[in-house]
C-alpha cells in the first residue's frame, strides 16, 4: 500500500479516456489508496463533474476515511443537455464561470495533494493558464479528463481536445483509460 502512494508523490498524473471507461473509478481508487496510506494528508478535491445525465457523468464519491476538502458547483454537460451550438458554447461558458471561486479558494488555501474530478467540463472554456495554477499550486496532483470523440464535433470539443492534450504534455503521468476499461496504459 504505501509503495502505491508512493508512487504518486510528487508527481501531477493525468487519467484520460473515452466516455465510461473508468476515468473517475480510477480516480476514486488511486485516491481511496491514498486516504488508507496517510489519512492526515492535506487534500482537496475539486469536482467538475455534472450529475448524470444518460449514463454519463457523476460526481466522486468520497471515500471513507477523507477529512479534506471537498469543492464542487453545479456544472452541466453542455453537449448533452445544449440544443444548438450557441446554447452549448453558453452551458460551457457558465460551468467555466461557476468554478472560478473553487479554483480561488484553491490557490488561496493550496494542499500538498490535490485531486480533479472531469477537468474536461472547465477546460472547454475556462482559462488554462489559471488552471495550471492551481495544479501548480499542489505537490501532488491527480486528474481525470475525457479524451475522446463519442460526444461529438462541436466547436468546444476541439478546445477541450487541444487543452487536455497540452495538459497531457504538462503532467508527469498520463494514463489512458482504454474503450474495454480492462488494461491501463501509463506514459511518463
Amino acid at each position: 500500500m504505501q509503495r502505491f502512494y508512493g508512487d504518486f508523490l510528487n508527481q501531477r498524473t493525468l487519467i484520460v479516456g473515452e466516455v465510461n471507461t473508468g476515468k473517475t473509478r480510477t480516480t476514486l481508487d488511486i485516491l481511496t489508496r491514498w486516504i488508507a496510506a496517510d489519512p492526515t494528508q492535506p487534500m482537496t478535491i475539486l469536482d467538475l463533474a455534472p450529475e448524470p445525465v444518460g449514463g454519463i457523468g457523476g460526481r466522486l464519491s468520497l471515500p471513507s476515511g477523507f477529512n479534506g476538502r471537498y469543492l464542487f458547483a453545479d456544472i452541466v454537460p453542455p453537449r448533452l443537455t445544449g440544443r444548438t451550438p450557441d446554447d452549448i458554447a453558453r452551458l460551457a461558458v457558465a460551468n467555466a464561470r461557476a468554478a472560478e471561486p473553487l479554483l480561488t479558494a484553491i490557490l488561496t488555501h493550496p494542499h500538498p495533494v490535490l485531486v480533479v474530478n472531469d477537468a474536461s467540463l472547465y477546460l472547454q472554456a475556462g482559462d488554462y493558464r489559471r488552471f495550471t495554477e492551481i495544479i501548480q499550486s499542489a505537490a501532488t496532483v491527480l486528474i481525470n479528463a475525457y479524451y475522446g470523440t463519442s460526444l461529438g464535433d462541436q466547436p468546444i470539443s476541439h478546445r477541450e481536445r487541444r487543452l487536455t492534450e497540452r495538459l497531457m504534455q504538462d503532467c508527469d503521468r498520463v494514463i489512458r483509460l482504454p474503450e474495454n476499461g480492462n488494461k491501463l496504459k501509463a506514459e511518463s
